[in-house]
């Protein structure tokens, strides 16, 4: 038994792994399911046992590379936070450093960037999208509720900011390799958040 699901875990993994590979090299909508499960040695059928089309597999993917500053934020959006901008500050500074050095965190965001026009995909990327903004405006609420936040913004346009600083210098840094994501990106980073603090 317990090897079973030793062995159920493995295909889940390498399915993954080829999928995340297949994905970032040829895109979503060149890539077949068919071509994932010999990229990854499994038949269709195993295929199927773990996931139910590209969407379920998309879910997967962004699921297993979570990072723990996402669980952070999200619980000050719930539960609220003393310091709700300087959480989302950290927040970020982590990321910045850790998509510099992890090649995973990198492909998935050249998946998630380049999905194309992708049908079978695309609404699910899009509610991805939605949960990833409603979550950073959620931590601006907090802010702009316990007088943090610069009245000159508000909470939807926060969120805006963060997330065109953060998605441009991602998106940058991989297209160019041209600067230290982890430290001129933390400067810049902070530039962009001081804006959103409410002035002393």
């Amino acid at each position: 038994m317990r090897r079973t699901k030793e062995d159920s875990e493995q295909t889940w993994s390498a399915i993954l792994d080829a999928a995340e590979r297949l994905f970032s090299e040829k895109g979503i909508a060149a890539t077949t399911l068919e071509t994932i499960s010999r990229a990854a040695g499994v038949t269709r059928g195993a295929f199927y046992w773990h996931f139910k089309d590209k969407s379920d597999l998309m879910a997967a993917m962004r699921s297993r590379r979570t990072l723990p500053q996402q669980e952070l934020l999200l619980l000050a959006a719930e539960r609220g936070h003393e310091d709700p901008l300087g959480l989302l500050e950290i927040a970020g500074h982590e990321v910045l450093a850790t998509f510099e050095v992890d090649e995973g965190q990198q492909r998935l965001f050249r998946i998630f960037s380049n999905h194309g026009e992708d049908s079978e995909v695309a609404g699910w990327i899009a509610q991805h999208d939605r949960d990833v903004f409603d979550l950073v405006r959620g931590v601006a609420e907090r802010a702009q509720q316990v007088g943090m936040l610069n009245p000159a913004f508000a909470p939807d346009e926060a969120a805006v900011l963060m997330l065109v600083t953060i998605n441009g210098l991602l998106s940058e840094w991989l297209r160019s390799r041209s600067f230290p994501l982890s430290t001129l990106g933390r400067k810049i980073l902070s530039v962009q958040m001081s804006l959103l603090k409410r002035p002393q």
